[in-house]
């Protein structure tokens, strides 16, 4: 992965000379931030303990790359994910308690590489996705890390639309879904977590 990403970087550093007026070549650089709902399960099932959390997130990314060809770009994607609802506790008799995170929240950040694709002819209408490995924080009061995770897979899929504002700067909205799992583990307890999560987000690109 940290490959790929340097190829990203340098292919980046290499096309960074002006491009064509409201074309997708060159540079690319793209960021977002919104709003939406995820879903965060992390399952001792020999144990029959569950920590979940589910409700309003955040989300926000940022992607740096260079367009291969025009309207195919490859790029680095940092996205950041936080769920400020409670975390929920399960036991196997089925009784549950609430986790107040207080001024904290519940955390994912993935790391990976990715393509987007412009449909052609200046409709700005784009598909969007990022391969790569997840980071998991659960907090809870005071700080307090609940349980250890292992970084493993993770996808963001995103559909958007953008309008230019000048020659090689656009802004627009998309649809975001988020997916991510890692193996966790509390004390000698072993479980798996998932994550899920769509979101709308306001963008900007600067191509």
């Amino acid at each position: 992965m940290k490959k790929i990403l340097l190829l990203i970087a340098i292919a980046a550093s290499c096309v960074l000379a002006k491009s064509a007026p409201k074309t997708h070549d060159g540079f690319f650089l793209n960021g977002t931030i919104g709003l939406g709902y995820g879903s965060y399960l992390n399952e001792f099932k020999t144990e029959g303990v569950k920590i979940e959390s589910q409700g309003v997130k955040g989300e926000s990314s940022f992607k740096i790359g260079a367009a291969i060809i025009p309207n195919f770009i490859l790029h680095a994607t940092l996205n950041a994910s936080s769920i400020v609802e409670d975390i929920k506790t399960t036991n196997k008799e089925g009784e549950s308690a609430s986790i107040p995170l207080k001024n904290e929240a519940y955390k994912v950040l993935i790391f990976g590489a990715g393509i987007t694709y412009y449909i052609p002819h200046e409709s700005n209408i784009y598909f969007s996705a990022t391969a790569g490995i997840a980071e998991f924080s659960e907090f809870c009061f005071l700080g307090k890390v609940i349980s250890e995770h292992d970084a493993n897979f993770s996808f963001n899929l995103s559909i958007g639309k953008e309008w230019w504002v000048n020659n090689e700067l656009g802004i627009g909205v998309a649809l975001s879904y988020n997916h991510s799992s890692a193996k966790t583990k509390i004390y000698d307890y072993k479980g798996e977590a998932s994550f899920n999560s769509f979101a709308v987000v306001a963008s900007f690109t600067f191509n």
